[in-house]
């Protein structure tokens, strides 16, 4: 079985264990959640922004001249995940006095789930190292998303949505492999909406700062120590 169709299943399973009230779907201690925010946020920062420098780089390449500052746009679409969530944040709040259906708050997490699917399918680094690191932040961040969703939804619906987007994007991989401009793209967007989302969701306290500096800082030390 590939490494890669293993990460897919473990990050599916703990989304529907996560958002289960009878296994580990109560309501989590806050520096628990803001820790797994700090991975997440390293994880960007000193994991895939490198990764998205080098897509970039493929960007620019593939367009070969005909795309004015090319290597700039791969940077754009973090900008565009960053926007995107924001404004399905903003959906959920309701627009012109009109009250948003609760299910609202999937899409975005879905969509995360959609693409780190299909981003472990196309994978061609079978190295164990890098897939158990991204296993760890972003599905750690996928599973924080389906928790949350099934203490505001009281529900585990959103952990089985959640589940469900991770085996549809990795089939999706395995059926079509896109060019590596469009792979570059997807990563871009995942790592805009997972740093917007984290900080959203977790930091509006002081003292959650704490939590999430240690978590930040244990991941960075682990991604500077094996790389």
């Amino acid at each position: 079985m590939p490494n890669t169709l293993i990460a897919a299943l473990v990050i599916a399973l703990a989304c529907i264990v996560v958002a289960e009230p009878r296994l580990l779907g109560r309501t989590w201690p806050i520096y628990i959640l803001a820790a797994g925010a700090g991975i997440g946020i390293a994880y960007v920062v000193v994991h895939l922004l490198p990764e998205i420098a080098v897509g970039a780089e493929v960007v620019r390449r593939s367009t070969e001249g005909r795309l004015p500052y090319a290597e700039l746009h791969a940077y754009i679409l973090v900008l565009i995940g960053i926007i995107g969530t924001l404004l399905l944040r903003a959906a959920q709040s309701g627009l012109h006095g009109m009250a948003p259906h609760p299910r609202v708050r999937i899409v975005q997490p879905a969509l995360s789930a959609l693409i780190v699917g299909y981003l472990l399918a196309v994978r061609d680094n079978t190295d164990i190292g890098p897939i158990l690191l991204f296993t760890l932040a972003i599905g750690l961040h996928i599973a924080l998303n389906a928790h949350g969703l099934a203490v505001k939804l009281k529900s585990p619906q959103g952990g089985t949505v959640l589940a469900a987007a991770i085996a549809v994007g990795y089939m999706a991989g395995l059926g079509w492999e896109a060019p590596p401009v469009v792979v570059a793209g997807l990563l871009s967007l995942l790592a805009g909406g997972v740093m917007t989302r984290t900080i959203h969701e977790i930091l509006d306290e002081e003292s959650h700062l704490v939590a999430l500096t240690i978590g930040a800082s244990l991941e960075a030390a682990l991604l500077l120590g094996v790389t």
